[in-house]
This record gives C-alpha cells, sequence and structure tokens, in this order.
C-alpha cells in the first residue's frame, strides 16, 4: 500500500472572474479524502466577487490557502506560470476554477507517484458536463477514443495538437526547472505534458476524477470537444492569416531549443534519454513543416497548390496536422 501523506501536496489554482463557480470548486479541493497541503490561488486581476470568496474560505482554512491579486492582467499561461513557481510541494495539480474534483481525486492520482519513481506526470479522465453541471453522457478519453486518439498520448499526437488538459494532471515539483518558463505562444499544459513526456514517465489514470464544466467561456479551446460547425470553421479562419504560420514556426523553434538545452544540460535518473531523442526527431520535423508552410502562405494561391500537395502525398499533414482539412485550409484561405 502507498502513503500519500508522504507527498506534500500543492494545488495550483488561477482565477479570473469565476464567482460563480470558484466556491464549488474550492470546496471540492478542500474537502478531498487526502487533503492538499496547500492551494496556491492566483487571480489574474478579476472584476467580480472571486478574491473575496476565496478569501473568505482562506480564512477558515489558516496556512492552507495562499491568495495573490495580479495588479495587471498577465493571461491565463503566465498566470499558471507563476502559480507552479510559487506551489512548494511535491507534487503539483492544476487546477481550473470552474470544475469540480471529486472526492478521491488527490488521493488516486498520488499513488502512481509513490508506487514509481520514474513517474514524472499523472493525468485522469473527466466527466465533461455542461454549464449548470449536468453530464453530457461523455468523458474526456472516451470523446477522444471515438476519434481515434489513445489515452496514452504518442509524441505524434502530442505534435498534432492533441494534449492533456491541465485541470487532469499533476506532476513532480522536480520538473519545474525544466518546464518554466511556459513560452508564450503555448497553452500552459501543452507545453507542459509536451516537455514531461519527452523526459519522464507519464502515466493515466483510467477512471474519471473531475466534472469538466464547458461553458462556452473557458479559457481553452479544445477542438476535439467543440461540436458546433461553426465555431469549428471560426477557428479555422482565426488560425489562417500569415502571423499565425509564422507563430506556428517560432513554437516548435522554441520546443526544439528547449528540448536541446535539457539533452544537453541534463543527465539524470530522470530524464529518459532514449524518449527524449524520439521526441526531439519529431520536434525538427515538425519544425521543417512549419518552415515550409510559411513560406507558401506568402506566396500565391496557385503556387501553393504542387508543394503543398506533395506534402500532403508524403504525409506530411497526417503525421503533424489534421490531414485533408489542414491541407484545404493552407492551399485555400488566404
Amino acid at each position: 500500500m502507498y502513503d500519500a501523506q508522504k507527498l506534500k501536496i500543492s494545488v495550483a489554482l488561477c482565477t479570473y472572474n469565476g464567482g460563480r463557480f470558484i466556491e464549488a470548486q474550492m470546496n471540492s479541493i478542500l474537502k478531498q479524502s487526502r487533503p492538499p497541503d496547500e492551494v496556491i490561488v492566483c487571480d489574474d486581476g478579476s472584476t467580480d466577487n472571486t478574491v473575496d470568496i476565496v478569501r473568505s474560505i482562506a480564512v477558515k482554512h489558516p496556512g492552507k490557502v495562499w491568495v495573490y491579486k495580479n495588479q495587471i492582467n498577465l493571461g491565463c499561461v503566465k498566470n499558471f506560470g507563476q502559480a507552479i513557481q510559487l506551489a512548494t510541494g511535491d507534487i503539483i495539480f492544476l487546477s481550473d476554477q470552474d470544475d469540480v474534483w471529486f472526492y478521491d481525486k488527490i488521493k488516486s492520482m498520488s499513488a502512481p507517484f509513490i508506487e514509481d519513481h520514474r513517474i514524472g506526470l499523472v493525468y485522469s479522465d473527466a466527466v465533461i458536463t455542461d454549464k449548470s453541471l449536468k453530464p453530457t453522457g461523455e468523458t474526456l478519453f472516451g470523446r477522444r477514443k471515438n476519434l481515434g486518439i489513445s489515452s496514452v498520448r504518442s509524441a505524434c499526437q502530442l505534435i498534432k495538437g492533441v494534449g492533456i488538459n491541465g485541470c487532469t494532471m499533476a506532476f513532480r515539483s522536480s520538473l519545474k526547472d525544466i518546464i518554466l518558463p511556459i513560452y508564450k505562444g503555448w497553452g500552459h499544459d501543452h507545453w507542459i505534458v509536451f516537455i514531461a513526456h519527452a523526459v519522464t514517465g507519464i502515466r493515466p489514470v483510467g477512471k474519471s476524477l473531475i466534472f469538466y464544466r464547458r461553458h462556452g467561456n473557458n479559457c481553452g479551446i479544445d477542438p476535439t470537444l467543440e461540436d458546433e460547425w461553426l465555431t469549428r470553421w471560426k477557428n479555422v479562419l482565426q488560425s489562417s492569416g500569415t502571423p499565425v504560420y509564422t507563430g506556428d514556426r517560432q513554437r516548435w523553434e522554441t520546443m526544439c531549443r528547449r528540448l536541446g538545452e535539457i539533452a544537453d544540460q541534463l543527465d539524470t535518473e530522470m530524464v529518459n534519454q532514449i524518449r527524449l531523442r524520439e521526441f526531439l526527431v519529431e520536434c525538427r520535423r515538425r519544425l521543417e513543416f512549419a518552415l515550409h508552410r510559411e513560406r507558401l502562405k506568402k506566396a500565391r494561391r496557385i503556387k501553393r497548390w504542387g508543394p503543398l500537395l506533395w506534402s500532403l502525398f508524403k504525409g506530411d499533414y497526417h503525421r503533424h496536422l489534421r490531414g485533408v482539412k489542414s491541407f484545404l485550409k493552407d492551399v485555400l484561405i488566404k
């Protein structure tokens, strides 16, 4: 049997105008079967009653809930980076403001860390709900399984953008030095899981441990969860301009550089050198493809067809993006 008390547990929770949801979420965290040792709440300049609610809860839990209110809005990614930096536990759980945790989440997700020192990050399934916390009948793992995505992510899946939701993950604090700072072009959870998966063991917990609330104003956009065709096409159009392609290239330049630094500087038991080299190879391929797409995006449509069709034939679009859909976006949208 494992002993979850051997680990100091931190929860890094970020808020922004979440007054409608934050009390239920805070209560679900603090009333865990294995309570956290500290809850770091970083508020990104809320203009509603979010901070007042959190502070009223903190008074009831002295020395456990720490509240930080940003003087300027940092944005979701930087705010999570700040919360992670402030966390002092052995294991750091990420939390959104609008979900509700199941009673045994911390206990269930702490077990793999104690059972295997090679495990650096753990993530769970989640019950998808509407804004009223009414289950939709689907889970995150189930939804992605229907799309042909396994619960155990591969490098190719992560490169395509199929990450692991931050609200379902926990990781060892020993990873902080290599995941921070988080590059602004990345979602905090995608960045964290990509680097963690490249260097250490990752383990899914095969059961739902939170209610994952979808209310239309969630911090992150998950293309695998968007049902409305209009929403999906709006996202496509918003990600079609030349600056977006430049940003994509910069993202992969940054990831290649970070993984290269890790490969050169770290030689610890936690780092899986074989997997790290595999991820570096995939990242460099993805960067080459990003450079190719950025160059061709500046060309007239008629001149894009040949080179991009060859990329489709070689399998680049299916390996790195969303296949024919991504190809058509590149050749048809200005």
